[in-house]
C-alpha cells in the first residue's frame, strides 16, 4: 500500500506520493526527491529528470551529503537496484 502526505493549498487538498530517500531515509513528498535508475547498457547509475524511466527507480533528496552518499556507494545500488 502506498503512503501518501496531505498537502493543504488553500481550500483544495491534495495527496501526494511520499518516498523514502534511499540514504538518510527521511520521507519526502516525491517531486521533491531525485530518481535515478540503473542503466544495463553503461552498467551504470543515470539521473531520471522526468521520473518516468522504465526499470527499478531509487530516490534521494536534494541534499549533497545524501547525494555524493548515494554515487559514491556501490552497495547501495546492488541494494535498490537488486542487483547480483
Amino acid at each position: 500500500m502506498q503512503k501518501r502526505l496531505k498537502k493543504e493549498t488553500g481550500k483544495i487538498s491534495k495527496i501526494q506520493p511520499v518516498r523514502t530517500c534511499i540514504v538518510c531515509r527521511r520521507q519526502f513528498v516525491k517531486e521533491k526527491l531525485q530518481r535515478y535508475v540503473w542503466n544495463f547498457d553503461t552498467e551504470n547509475v543515470v539521473l531520471d529528470s522526468r521520473q518516468n524511466m522504465a526499470g527499478r527507480g531509487a530516490y534521494c533528496c536534494m541534499d549533497e551529503k545524501c547525494e555524493q552518499m548515494f554515487l559514491t556507494g556501490r552497495q547501495r545500488w546492488k541494494r535498490a537496484f537488486r542487483l547480483n
